[in-house]
């Protein structure tokens, strides 16, 4: 394993309660080359008494980690999109937080999940018998390439935490460049309630198991790239699930 230094704190939001206990974040991510391409992605941290657990990590600056301290003790680490992750080391560093991953994810550099450097560890983990510490919580697995997961909660009518397989970019944000907004909508990232393009093409997730997240039992999605959706969310996912499995 390479020491690495950790990437920046990119420009982000306000950490807001968005569910009893369940707070959403939303920063940028800044693709690796000489082109400003940026746009945004989402942190979801959980809080269990004074633990906190956070899926799809997103590096806050020194304001945001004082409101992330306020709200309790980071203990975990849950990483459940294969091509996310470049945050965890920085959080496993500063807070000895236990990192939980998909198996066989492999923390490489950049967006090349090929490339033979890994770089990071995780301690522990996951598959579908083996969840995150996270009481009600399981994972819907897909034999992706990488594996990508998405978190079922048993609470609040059903939760689902996606990575890249789950979006809601209705709009492009305040966190995405000119260039990142051109880039996006060209590529069809840029609507409600979709299944992620650029993962579909280059994961390529089985279609039963894709199919099989209409049989998860949620009425929420809190997606890692758009804004959440609180209520109605199976129905509104369903289009898209079927024209991607179809």
């Amino acid at each position: 394993m390479k020491p690495r230094p950790f990437p920046p704190a990119f420009p982000h939001g306000e950490l807001r309660e968005v569910l009893p206990g369940i707070f959403f974040v939303t920063g940028t991510v800044a693709m690796p080359g000489p082109l400003p391409v940026r746009f945004s992605r989402n942190m979801v941290v959980i809080r269990e008494g004074d633990r906190l657990i956070l899926v799809n990590t997103v590096r806050l600056d020194e304001a945001g980690l004082a409101r992330l301290d306020a709200l309790g003790r980071v203990t975990d680490v849950v990483r459940i999109a294969g091509f996310h992750g470049m945050d965890d080391p920085f959080y496993a560093d500063r807070y000895r937080a236990r990192v939980w991953a998909v198996a066989g994810q492999r923390y490489t550099a950049g967006f090349d999940t090929k490339a033979p450097e890994t770089y990071f560890e995780p301690t522990d983990w996951m598959d579908a018998d083996r969840p995150p510490p996270i009481a009600g919580a399981r994972l819907h697995v897909m034999a992706s390439t990488p594996p990508e997961a998405i978190l079922v909660l048993d609470r609040d009518g059903g939760v689902l935490v996606a990575g890249d397989s789950l979006q809601n970019w209705a709009t492009a944000d305040e966190y995405f460049s000119l260039l990142g907004r051109w880039m996006m909508r060209m590529m069809g990232f840029i609507k409600p309630s979709n299944v992620g393009p650029g993962w579909l093409r280059q994961a390529k997730p089985p279609v039963a198991q894709l199919k099989a997240v209409l049989d998860l039992p949620f009425d929420t999605v809190l997606p890692a790239h758009g804004t959440p959706v609180i209520g109605g969310a199976r129905a509104a996912w369903r289009p898209a699930i079927e024209r991607a499995s179809g």
